[in-house]
């Protein structure tokens, strides 16, 4: 199991994504020469982004460019978060794509770059950092780069300080198996409403997503989490699917139809004391103080601790460090740009993920993928922050996989794509556990795509 010791952590793996045919000639790997940057000359750029109001990431790195290249002006077109990856590849295959976007899947990032040839090739930008400050290798496809981390991120469990404290209950400590999390949403459930808090109060909140069962399942389960999900096998999902439908039928968080239908989100329920834990991407500091600040979420005392791991010692993945959900969430370059645009476009892209960019990212209260002293000062000394040991723990020491391999996409996103029917039918309880899953591996079998 690969450990890291970081401030940064990763981006939830996203699911897959269509797949997309050539479009293109100049794409990516066609190895054309790029004008070179001009810091002088005046040229706009797009930079594309989703939920600005309250994902701050990307003004945060535009202003910062802007104010180091004040000719260059960088425009932030918005996305929808929820279809991001649709509205990207149908500007992909008109070549109206922003002339620098996020890659919000890794599945997406494959068939941008190969099947697409949407991506400019970024292997020189990519060979300039030391391994130390920042892991490309998440990125790399047949040796070369596409794309660039710019965010890593990891899950941690959130929690409200000050709903713990007025219920009684004991706060995190750092050693929560899913058994703990979940006896301990019990007790909360039974003693916040003598503490004050309403019937609309729940002790956490489940995300509707299937990476918040599968993923950690994948990572906590499995030595392989590659191999794991293209293995046509998904008996090792089933506990942690009883503990997430255990947690919605006892009513300890909003049911998957509840949260499906009214698209309530977590910023919404933590952020206005609804709910006192769950667990979430490092992503989710910066949103959480943007909301303090603007008065969109309530202000209270809040920490991080890692999340909790597979009771299931005879499966348990866990070494020294806490395992958990994690990626990288990387920049490209648009294949289709030309001239300065395209030029700029790379500058901004090296930038963005460098440490420049991470210091501005570290400041907002982002955790960047370049790591160093300077951007670990930043994020920690943000105002707002937890800076406790288990906080600093929890951003800090942990064990992941990655559990989306960048390999040709048509099999990774027929796999996901299947068991996301799967996830559906388990948790608006139209199937149970095992005829959800053994409906997708039968189907998954008969795709073929595992054959192929």
């Amino acid at each position: 199991m690969k450990s890291t010791k970081l401030t940064g952590a990763v981006a939830i793996l996203a699911a897959g994504t269509m797949m997309l045919g050539a479009c293109g000639s100049n794409g990516a790997g066609a190895g054309g020469k790029t004008e070179a940057f001009d810091p002088n000359a005046k040229t706009e750029i797009s930079f594309a982004g989703w939920s600005l109001s309250s994902s701050i990431e990307f003004q945060t790195l535009a202003d910062a460019f802007m104010a180091k290249y004040p000719n260059v002006k960088v425009n932030i077109k918005e996305y929808s978060s929820d279809s991001y990856d649709k509205q990207m590849t149908a500007d992909l295959a008109s070549q109206k794509v922003p002339e620098v976007f996020p890659l919000k899947s890794m599945t997406s990032y494959y068939t941008y770059a190969k099947d697409a040839k949407g991506l400019a090739d970024l292997t020189d930008i990519a060979k300039s950092f030391d391994s130390s400050h920042l892991d490309v290798s998440t990125h790399e496809i047949d040796g070369k780069y596409y794309g660039l981390p710019y965010r890593r991120d990891l899950w941690v469990l959130y929690y409200n300080k000050d709903m713990f404290e007025k219920a009684g209950v004991a706060t995190p400590d750092g050693t929560w198996t899913w058994d703990d999390y979940i006896r301990t949403a019990e007790e909360l459930k039974q003693k916040l409403p003598a503490a004050g808090y309403g019937d609309d109060v729940y002790p956490t909140f489940t995300w509707n997503k299937q990476a918040f069962v599968q993923d950690f399942a994948l990572n906590q389960t499995q030595k392989d989490p590659k191999a794991a999900k293209l293995s046509g096998k998904y008996d090792f999902f089933k506990p942690y699917y009883e503990r997430a439908l255990k947690l919605q039928d006892e009513g300890l968080t909003l049911s998957y139809n509840t949260i499906t239908s009214t698209k309530v989100t977590y910023q919404g329920q933590f952020g206005t004391q609804k709910v006192a834990m769950f667990p979430t991407g490092s992503w989710y500091p910066a949103t959480l103080l943007s909301q303090q600040k603007s008065g969109d979420s309530q202000k209270f005392n809040w920490g991080m601790a890692p999340v909790p791991q597979n009771p299931d010692k005879s499966t348990n993945t866990q070494t020294d460090k806490p395992v958990t959900v994690a990626g990288a969430t990387g920049l490209a370059v648009s294949a289709f740009a030309t001239g300065q645009k395209a030029a700029a476009a790379r500058e901004f892209a090296k930038f963005a993920v460098g440490e420049e960019g991470a210091v501005a990212l570290a400041k907002n209260g982002v955790n960047p993928a370049y790591i160093s002293d300077k951007v670990t000062e930043a994020f920690f000394s943000v105002e707002g922050i937890p800076n406790d040991d288990l906080s600093k723990a929890a951003f800090s020491d942990y064990d992941t996989k990655q559990s989306t391999p960048v390999i040709t996409g048509t099999a990774v996103s027929k796999v996901t794509s299947l068991l996301g029917d799967a996830h559906s039918s388990i948790m608006t309880e139209t199937a149970t556990v095992d005829q959800a899953l053994a409906d997708a591996e039968q189907k998954i079998a008969d795709s073929g795509v595992l054959s192929k």
